[in-house]
């Protein structure tokens, strides 16, 4: 019986589900048990819808790869001994991080995060996976998320609204693009089969409920 047992660390965003992607894909080479840590250091109050989209699809790609979610509520000083106790507790054999991730923790910290990870999980390899390859840019170009809506009209085209009416259709998050005035971006729900899809919002418009490939979004 494989003993492999692999522990992907991530946080909210598209990064995220790139990582995770790539730790299964690992795990499914090594014919090894994955476990999907999520380190939620963001407000509740604040943050709420957004974090419900973003489980969900973390929830979704573990399934298909059959790995375990395990989701901590942390400080970001405590992002260490998140970890640490568990990969311990799970008897973990390797940890995958994300480069942006590392670089981010070690700016808090003051330290890098593999070096205290290489001392006190002497057990386990650490994998980096370079920025390139875990997110193709440095930052995600997405607001965080707002809660909104999405009626429908007779042409089959969907308008984004922030209120329910009597002709909502979908109820979801927008998540509004840095770099416009205008309401552009994605809108993330769940569908008639219960499955997360995105689709592109242009100017308060859905023309269309096509999920939005990954590689789209870059």
């Amino acid at each position: 019986m494989n003993k492999e047992k692999i522990l992907v660390c991530v946080n909210y965003g598209q990064t995220g589900r790139r990582l995770i992607r790539r730790a299964g894909q690992l795990s499914g080479k090594l014919g090894a048990k994955l476990i999907i840590l999520i380190i939620d250091t963001l407000a509740d109050d604040e943050f709420v819808y957004h974090k419900e989209i973003d489980i969900s699809v973390f929830k979704e790609l573990a399934k298909a790869y059959e790995a375990t979610v395990v989701i901590k509520k942390a400080k970001a000083v405590d992002l260490t001994s998140t970890i640490i106790n568990t990969a311990k507790k799970e008897n973990i054999s390797q940890i995958i991080l994300g480069q942006t991730v590392e670089s981010v923790w070690a700016s808090i910290l003051g330290r890098s995060l593999i070096d205290v990870l290489l001392k006190e999980v002497t057990s386990a390899d650490i994998t980096v996976i370079p920025r390139e390859r875990s997110s193709a840019q440095e930052e995600w170009e997405y607001d965080l998320g707002t809660k909104a809506f999405l009626s429908e009209e007779e042409d089959g085209t969907f308008n984004l609204q922030f209120e329910k009416d009597r002709n909502t259709k979908y109820e979801g998050v927008f998540l509004k693009s840095l770099y416009t005035e205008f309401d552009n971006g994605i809108f993330a729900f769940l569908s008639d089969n219960d499955t997360t899809m995105e689709v592109r919002v242009i100017d308060g418009k859905v023309f269309s409920l096509v999920d939005i490939d990954e590689s789209d979004l870059n």
